[in-house]
């Protein structure tokens, strides 16, 4: 059935930019609504000719076992089934429904066991949608094409790397473990950390370079130790810190993060394996 509504020409029928009341949101929402009573309806109607009965337990079930197995699999981090197990899948949900709609005490003692591992899908799909997260964050960390600098972070608590592409850069923000820090904003409180190629245009004490993959247009930076400049401004600290071919850039706000911190961040900067940012 859903097959069928979503093969309608809808966007015929409900052109949302057109209407006067209802936005497109509105329009989906209204679709969804109508597409769930539409195939509890159809569902209840083909049980009933299947001799199923109640069939509106079953229905019920149906769509409450179909929404836990869609979270569980989004949870998970699965890919796609492919289109000729559908068929397999749907028969499948329809079963666990029927059996956990059964009137008592016909098959109590199935319906406790698929409560069961029903309830144990939960933790385990959060597990492995962890590890599936985690493997994806390795291998793009693999294929950055910079090497991965970062500081030691005693004190601070890493953010999810972020890669750009091609590789060019790679960056990520740390957040400091002290109290009064909102976590909710941390756009005032994280250091953000940019690793790149040394670009022709990075000539102290003009420090052209990226920021998290926004230019940092670097006028007026000055060098603080070897190979170390900064550049300050009243919202703004960079510190930029060069390591061969490649530059180090390491910003925060100048007013809640003290230049001790990113001058102790950068004298502590080394190549790390990727492991170094799964946390």
């Amino acid at each position: 059935m859903s097959i069928v509504l979503a093969a309608l020409p809808w966007a015929d029928v409900l052109p949302c930019d057109a209407r006067q009341d209802w936005d497109c949101l509105g329009v989906a929402l209204m679709f969804l609504a109508v597409a769930a009573v539409v195939g509890f309806l159809a569902s209840w109607l083909a049980l009933r000719l299947a001799g199923v009965r109640p069939a509106w337990r079953v229905a019920v079930a149906v769509v409450l076992v179909f929404w836990l197995a869609r979270e569980l699999f989004d949870r998970a981090g699965a890919p796609g089934l492919p289109e000729v197990l559908s068929p397999l899948v749907t028969a499948a949900v329809f079963a666990v429904a029927a059996v956990l709609a059964a009137p008592r005490p016909l098959l109590w003692r199935p319906r406790i066991a698929l409560l069961a591992a029903l309830a144990l899908c939960s933790p385990l799909s959060a597990v492995l949608g962890g590890h599936r997260t985690d493997e994806r964050l390795r291998e793009a960390l693999a294929d950055v094409g910079v090497p991965l600098y970062a500081p030691d972070v005693t004190g601070y608590h890493l953010g999810t790397p972020l890669t750009s592409k091609p590789g060019r850069w790679f960056g990520y923000t740390l957040l400091p473990d002290r109290p009064g820090v909102d976590a909710g904003d941390p756009g005032h409180w994280a250091v953000r950390v940019t690793v790149q190629p040394v670009e022709r245009t990075f000539r102290p004490p003009h420090c052209d370079s990226l920021d998290l993959g926004s230019t940092v247009s670097g006028d007026g930076c000055e060098q603080v130790a070897p190979n170390t400049w900064r550049r300050v401004n009243p919202y703004v600290l960079f510190y930029f810190v060069r390591r061969g071919d490649h530059l180090i850039v390491m910003s925060a706000d100048a007013r809640n993060t003290p230049e001790a911190d990113l001058r102790a961040l950068a004298s502590s900067l080394a190549e790390r394996d990727p492991d170094y940012f799964v946390r």
